[in-house]
Parts: C-alpha cells; structure tokens; sequence
C-alpha cells in the first residue's frame, strides 16, 4: 500500500487517461528523435558526443518539466488552491509532444532534403510547427 502523501503524487497520472498517453507519447517521441538523430549523424559521419551530451540534457529537462506537472497537479488533487484549475500535467505533455514533432520533422528533412520541398512540410512551416533551431542548442545529435 501506498503512504496517502506519496499518493497524492501518483494520482494525477494514476486517475488520468489522457495525461497516460500524453507521456507515453512523449517518451516514444523523445526516443525516436534521438534514434534518428544518432543514425543521422552517424550517416554523415557528424557524431559528436558534445551535442549528444546536450541533447540528452535537453531531453531530461522535458521530462523534468513533465514532473513539475504532476506536481501541480497533485496540488490541485490535494485541495491547494493556486488561483486556478487545470490539467497542467497533460498540457504540458502535450506541447513537449509538439516540440518533438517539429525536431523529429526537421530530422527527416535533414535526412532526406527533398521532404523540406514537400508541401506538408511547406505547410507544417507555415505553421510554425518546423522552425530552424540554432545549431548550438543541441536539441539534436547531429
């Protein structure tokens, strides 16, 4: 069994389903963004354990962020009052899960640049989904 206030931490992705496949969604993303970073990289013989490094620091802040999430939500579950309600948890799983599409689409098309001429990603761009990410940031591990 466990203690009431561990629980109250657990609840908030215990009682709800979308936040579940919201995170469940954010790591596959998060892995697959890294596997095809790596593999891209490697393919063009541009691994560099510096950006990986980073990279991987950038991916344990998402999940970081994700934690701060839950436990604004298990304060909403314990009856704190924050001067608002919400599910702070799925919402920001949610625009990680965004972030995640755009790096894994800018990937792809550094993989394969004839995808950036593509009008999905014409449209996708417009949309400010795929955006250029400064090369030092390290988002990728290319």
């Amino acid at each position: 069994m466990v203690p009431l206030w561990l629980d109250v931490f657990l609840a908030p992705v215990r009682d709800c389903f979308p936040a579940q496949v919201a995170i469940v969604a954010l790591v596959v993303l998060i892995l697959l963004d890294w596997v095809f970073g790596v593999g891209n990289a490697c393919a063009k013989h541009e691994f560099s354990s510096e950006k990986m490094r980073l990279g991987i620091g950038h991916k344990c802040s998402e999940l970081g962020f994700v934690m701060v999430g839950i436990v604004a939500d298990a304060m909403f579950f314990a009856g704190l009052d924050l001067g608002f309600t919400g599910p702070i948890l799925t919402a920001i799983a949610l625009y990680l899960c965004i972030m995640e599409i755009g790096s894994l689409l800018e990937t792809f098309s550094k993989i394969n640049p004839e995808l950036a001429s593509s009008p999905a990603f014409k449209l996708l761009a417009s949309a400010h989904v795929v955006h250029g990410r400064d090369e030092g940031e390290g988002e990728e591990v290319s």
